[in-house]
Parts: structure tokens; sequence; C-alpha cells
């Protein structure tokens, strides 16, 4: 009541006081300082240099072995396996056939499942195969198990039998350890996440599965495209919704890869070199931190170790990294041909590097804690911790909020705000009667508009299938045809009886929008910090920025729907497909069909938070700016 009344002239605190006095001078300088803090991030002066806060995990203190002629020929039995299977007709069973004989040469515990599974709803069925084998730990009683995945295909869609083959080689390695501690699944999918995520619903209690193992700790995927050898390793490790695996995990794969002369690099880019100027570094980090941002914001990153973040399994990605002038990757680009095995000490060396993986795993004494969860990194070995970064999501909310409060003190006639005690009752009586009759028209606007998003939301997954594979023009004309509807309905509510008596308050609506998206924003920052940034710059920048002026005119009104339609969702992922070099009219490589079947596989928020924030957001933006 404080709060309102405030804006009327009445008594309130001195908190309140300052708010009202200050508020309307302290809205840009924040989103100025946000944008700030922003920008100082790639500095070295907010990294911290990556350590291990698990001590027990003791990486690269063993001597490793892996390399020998028996492991080297079980990489090669596969490619026997293959051959034998060539009477199989359809490829996922021969491949499945030869992983699960290979592994159950080797005395592994395996099993083939086969699944089916949509990408959307309604869009038809894809069928898939998944084999893993469990190597049994002699020393303990499957209560904990560690695992190395891969896919038949990388995310490049090329050919990862490299992967599977050092999978063998590692299988034949640790079968003939006797000092493991926890049981290790070996698993290969020829279907990516989706074929990894039914494999995670089935291991955990989702039936189909018969042969299992105990509690996963980690888990590490391994992608490696034709090559005759590999510069280095690209290391990912960004989940679905902004999940991470344990910093511990990342610094020591980085460091266990250093020692074993085949550096993992985040996303696969060396930093630079330490003769270079501080403005070359600030770009390197920037770059890399871009990176990070995009992958955490939509959810896609390179490999299949995704899933397993949503099941509380610390997992990443190590991608080989192929030269541009690779003979072995430019022959397979020509021919389709599957290559032969990298060169024995590359293949050395990365198997190294995940068999001293595996030994510092299996130290762990228990999951994965001690270290952060959230965190950025701005180069390798060097991360930003949350306490660094979360101040430019404080002062983004901020902003928001102290407009907020300046328009919800500011709305109505002046008359309302005056200081004069003998008019008081005649104040308050005539702010009550403007809330009655604006704010529930504020809040049916607010209502309408999302209840759009909802439909939005809904209608993709119900529509045919013929229909979503025809072209994107259906999904354009969809959207566009439900934003002109909801423009019409909204905006002539705004100059319903106007002469007579104001309905809707642009100012209320706006205050009520920008309390709504600081809501958003805040807690989602907690969450997942690369998505609130986008988020407020697709939502809150705009918001903030529209109809900054207290009078419009008709040139003001054409530059403020300009900037918002440039901001509409429409606009940027026609963008976004420009910039992935996609065609306009596919509809079934599209952003937007990414975001949907991510939702519907994975629950990723991208494609909630496009249809019932940004896109109502953007709407409302306009209305305020088209309001009288």
């Amino acid at each position: 009541m404080a709060l309102v009344l405030s804006g009327q002239g009445e008594k309130a605190s001195p908190i309140l006081k300052l708010g009202r006095k200050y508020s309307a001078y302290l809205t840009y300088p924040l989103l100025l300082a946000s944008i700030v803090w922003l920008l100082l991030l790639p500095f070295q002066t907010f990294t911290r240099n990556g350590y291990f806060s698990e001590n027990a995990m003791m990486p690269n203190q063993v001597y490793t072995v892996f390399g020998t002629e028996e492991h080297i020929s079980a990489m090669n039995h596969i490619d026997t396996e293959l051959a034998l299977q060539s009477t199989a007709k359809d490829a996922g069973e021969r491949q499945a056939g030869a992983v699960y004989h290979a592994f159950d040469s080797l005395g592994l515990d395996s099993e083939i499942q086969r699944f089916s599974y949509s990408e959307i709803p309604g869009t038809g069925s894809m069928s898939g195969i998944n084999v893993h084998g469990v190597l049994r730990a002699g020393r303990s009683d499957s209560v904990e198990a560690l695992l190395i995945a891969a896919s038949w295909t990388t995310s490049s869609n090329r050919t990862n039998i490299n992967a599977v083959r050092l999978m063998a080689g590692l299988a034949k390695y640790a079968s003939e350890q006797v000092y493991w501690a926890k049981d290790i699944i070996f698993l290969v999918t020829d279907s990516g996440e989706h074929g990894i995520e039914t494999w995670l619903k089935s291991y955990h209690g989702g039936g189909g599965l018969y042969v299992r193992s105990g509690i996963i700790q980690a888990a590490v995927c391994l992608e490696l495209p034709p090559a005759q050898s590999y510069a280095g390793m690209g290391l990912f490790f960004e989940g679905k919704s902004g999940q991470l695996p344990n910093l511990d995990l990342v610094n020591i794969v980085q460091y266990i890869s250093r020692v074993e002369r085949i550096p993992a690099y985040l996303h696969g880019m060396v930093d630079a070199p330490r003769s270079s100027t501080w403005l070359e570094k600030y770009k390197r980090s920037a770059q890399l931190l871009l990176r990070q941002v995009s992958s955490l914001a939509i959810g896609k990153s390179v490999g299949v170790h995704a899933p397993f973040l949503r099941y509380r399994i610390d997992a990443l990605t190590l991608s080989g990294i192929v030269r541009a002038t690779d003979p072995v990757s430019l022959e397979y680009l020509r021919t389709g041909v599957a290559p032969v095995m990298p060169a024995a000490f590359t293949v050395r060396a990365i198997g190294r590097t995940v068999e001293s993986t595996l030994r510092s795993l299996n130290n762990l004494l228990e999951h994965f804690h001690q270290s952060f969860f959230f965190y950025i990194l701005p180069a390798n070995e060097k991360y930003i911790s949350i306490g660094d970064y979360i101040p430019a999501a404080g002062l983004m909310v901020a902003s928001l909020l102290f407009q907020a409060m300046h328009l919800w003190w500011m709305q109505g006639s002046d008359d309302m705000r005056s200081d004069n005690p003998a008019t008081r009752i005649e104040r308050i009586n005539a702010y009550y009667a403007f809330l009655r009759r604006t704010l529930p028209n504020t809040i049916g606007i607010i209502a309408r508009v999302h209840l759009l998003g909802v439909i939005l939301l809904l209608a993709p997954i119900a529509v045919p299938y013929a229909v979503l594979t025809n072209t994107t023009s259906t999904a354009y004309v969809f959207t566009m045809a439900l934003a002109s509807v909801s423009m019409v309905l909204h905006i002539s509510d705004t100059y319903w009886m106007e002469s007579v008596q104001r309905l809707v308050d642009w100012k209320q609506l706006k205050a009520v929008v920008e309390l709504y998206v600081a809501v958003v924003v805040g807690c989602l920052s907690v969450m997942n910090f690369s998505l609130a940034v986008v988020l407020f710059g697709v939502t809150g920048l705009p918001l903030v920025l529209t109809r900054v002026w207290t009078s419009t005119t008709k040139m003001r009104r054409i530059a403020n729907v300009s900037m918002l339609l440039l901001a509409s969702p429409v606009c940027t992922l026609v963008l976004s497909r420009a910039a992935l070099g996609l065609s306009p009219l596919d509809f079934t490589s599209s952003p937007f069909r990414m975001f949907l079947g991510d939702f519907y596989h994975f629950g990723s928020l991208a494609y909630p938070l496009v249809c019932l924030v940004y896109w109502p957001v953007n709407l409302l933006c306009m209305i305020v700016a088209l309001m009288p």
C-alpha cells in the first residue's frame, strides 16, 4: 500500500521516497553498467586458474599402458566383425551386431536395445539401435559405474567409426586390469542424442534393459572424425537447459590431455599466445565466451553428452580436431568410404588420455560435489565463478525494476500526484477508481497475448506431419497471423472509448510487463545465465527502450515499431537461418524445429521461453509503442 500511495504524494518510507526521487535517473546507468560488466568478463582480471577440489582423483599419477598390440588388434576386430555382418539388410543391424560380438568376445555383459522415437509428435517414427557392454569390476558389487559413449555419426554427420574402434581397444585394456572399483559401461548408439536419451530412460527404470550396473558417476563421450592424425581435441561440456558438469571433471581432462601431449581445447579453440597483445587475448576470450553462451542458450553442442547431464551424470565430449589439409579427411569427403584407423601415435595419445581419466574417476569416493557447477570458461584452464558474473544479471533486473517503479508512480493524470493535503481524499478516491478501471484491462491484454503464446507452444505438436514438412512459409504465415490478430484486438482495446475515459494506461502496462520480465530473467539467471542474458537482450532491452519519451509522435512510433520488428522472433529466426546458411524455405532444418524437438525430448527451455515470454513481450512492446 505504501508503494501504491507513494506515487500520489502520500507518506512513505525514506527508501520509497528516495526511489521515487531517483528511479527515473537510475534505469539507463544500470543498463549501461550491466553491459559494461559483461564486456569486462573476458579480461584476465575476472579469471582464475583452474584447480582440482577433489584431492582423491590424483590425475595422471599412474603409469598408462594403452596402445599395445592386443589393444590395436581389438580395434581392428571391429572392422572384422563389420565384414562378417555384411549379410544384414539394415546398416544399423550390421553395426549393432559387429559391436555386440566384439564386446561379447572381450567378456563384457552385452545387450542390444532396439527402439523407435519421433523427432516431434506426429511427424513419423524413426528406429534406432543401442549396444552396450558392461565390464564388471572385480573389487566391487556393481554399485557404481563409469561410462564411455559414442555415436556412429559425429555432430557434423561424418562417420565416427574411429571412436567405436577406440572403445573396443579400451574395452580390451580395461578387461585386462584388476584394480577397477567401479563397473565400466561401453555404449554405442546410431541415433545420437535420441539414442542416448532412450537408453538412459530404460537404464533408470523405464524398462527394456536387462544388463545393468549401478549409479553412473561420470561419462566420457568420443567423437573422432576421419583423419590421419588430430591436431588436438575439442572439449564440449554444455547441456540442454544450462546444465554443466562439475568443473573438476573439465579441469582433470584438460590436465591429463596436456600431459599426454594431445591437449583438449575448449570448443577446439587454442588460446592466444602469451606474446599476444591484451586486445588479441581479449578477442580470443570473447569468442570462446560467445560460443559457450550460444551453446548454453539454445542447448546445442557437439557430442552426445547433453542427455547425461539431465540425469545428474557429469559428462563431456572429446572431439578430434581435424586439420584442413588432412588427406584421409579429404578422401572421405570425396568418396564417403570408411577410412582406416588414424596414426598409431594419435590413437595411443587419445586412448591414454581416456585411460588416465578412467583411472582418476575410479578413485572417486563420492559423487562430484566439491567444485563449481555454475561457471563460464573464458580460456583453457581458466574459469569465472558465479559470484563474478551474476552481478551483470542483477544489474539488468535492477534496470527493469527501477523503470517499472518510476512508470507506476507516474501513471494516471497529474492531478493524482499533487502534494496538496486538502485534496488528499479526492486524490485517493480518484486513484483507486483509475486502478479499478485500467488494471483489469491491462491484465486482460497480457493474458490474451500469452494465450496466443500458449497456442503457439502447442499448435506445432498438433499440426499434421504433411503441413510441417512442406515449407517454412506455413509456419511463418501462421505465426504472423497470430501476431496480426493480437495486434488488432489489443490495440483496438486501447483506442476504444478513448475520448470518454482511458481504459488502459501505457505506463501501467509497461510497468507490469517489466516486472514480469524482471522476475523471469532474475530466476533464469541462477539456472542458465547465458539464456537469461540472451532473453534480456531480445525482450528486456527493447522493453526498456520502448517509448522512452513521455510524449509520442508519429515518427517516434514508427521508430519504436521498426526496432521491435527487428527484435521480433520472426526476424531473429530469419537472421539465425541466414547465419547458419540454411534455406529460408526448408522447415526440416529450422532452428524453430530444433527448439521444438529439444523441448519434447529433453525438456529444453528455449522453445517455451520463445512462445511464452519472447513472443508475447515483443507484442506487448508494440502495443505500448502504438498506444495514445
